[in-house]
């Protein structure tokens, strides 16, 4: 199988219904019409009920403050890059609802808890939050469109990288792509932007990004961090964790912001158990 014969397929995916694919260009624009995103939440059930759960959730103030009741309340309190990234991983939920091949409970607790970490770390890295934590959610989608197109040859990558093999290698060895060049392809053809397009092609090779080479490299750390974080017994392994890191050398982050991910950890597999 080559490259170019499994993104053509990319037809066979269901269809993303047309309200998510207007609420998808709305926030994907620089000026957002808050009344009119409002109007169109509403008229998608699942979504309006995710983005109030969100609003009320422990991240946005919502377990010992006010709770908010109408979409419009929840937007406001959430924000655009919020709601941005909910429309974007409630769309590719709806494409990708269940996979025999996946366990997609795990598949979001762990893309979360990605994005979050990434997020924390955006600020003192001069980055967007918002639209690194958006980019981290979407970052893996490619592994999706494997187990949903090729659950036979998912199948046969899992076992191969549990017997110690680099899992994209053996995607480029099994269809002649990796998952991350797929999530790219999958992103373009649904209109998201094109620096979100690059860090998700480049995140396991972050210096061959092109304009997105830092938003593609916190990506890569905030991966690490999530596999290696829990291993690291005290404050002295975190920091010398992030001293001798690639990614955090070439993003100039300083190792004292261990902390900086302490304060996270597990809010975004929370989310994800919260919203899914």
């Amino acid at each position: 199988m080559n490259q170019e014969a499994l993104i053509s397929r990319l037809n066979e995916l269901p269809r993303i219904e047309s309200i998510q694919q207007e609420l998808l260009n709305m926030v994907n624009r620089d000026n957002v019409d808050f009344s009119e995103l409002s109007r169109k939440m509403s008229m998608d059930q699942v979504l309006s009920a995710r983005v109030l759960r969100m609003a009320n959730s422990a991240q946005f103030g919502g377990v010992n403050g006010k709770g908010v009741s109408t979409i419009s309340d929840a937007i406001i309190r959430v924000g655009s890059g919020a709601v941005r990234t909910l429309i974007s991983s409630s769309v590719v939920s709806g494409v990708f609802p269940q996979l025999r091949t996946l366990n997609i409970k795990d598949y979001w607790s762990n893309t979360f808890e990605i994005a979050m970490i990434a997020s924390k770390l955006a600020k003192p890295l001069k980055l967007d939050p918002n639209e690194v934590f958006t980019t981290g959610v979407l970052h893996n989608i490619g592994e999706l469109m494997i187990h949903a197109l090729e659950p036979n040859l998912a199948e046969q990558i899992e076992q191969r990288v549990k017997q110690g093999e680099k899992r994209a290698d053996v995607q480029q060895d099994l269809l002649g792509v990796d998952a991350q060049q797929l999530g790219a392809q999958l992103a373009k053809a649904w209109n998201f932007p094109v620096d979100m397009a690059d860090a998700i092609e480049h995140v396991n090779h972050p210096g061959q990004a092109g304009e997105a080479k830092r938003l593609a490299c916190v990506l890569y750390l905030a991966r690490d961090i999530h596999k290696r974080w829990d291993s690291l017994f005290d404050v002295h392994e975190k920091q010398a964790f992030l001293a001798r890191h690639p990614a955090a050398k070439a993003l100039a982050l300083a190792p004292e912001s261990h902390g900086l991910i302490d304060q996270v950890r597990g809010q975004g597999a929370e989310l994800a158990h919260q919203l899914f």
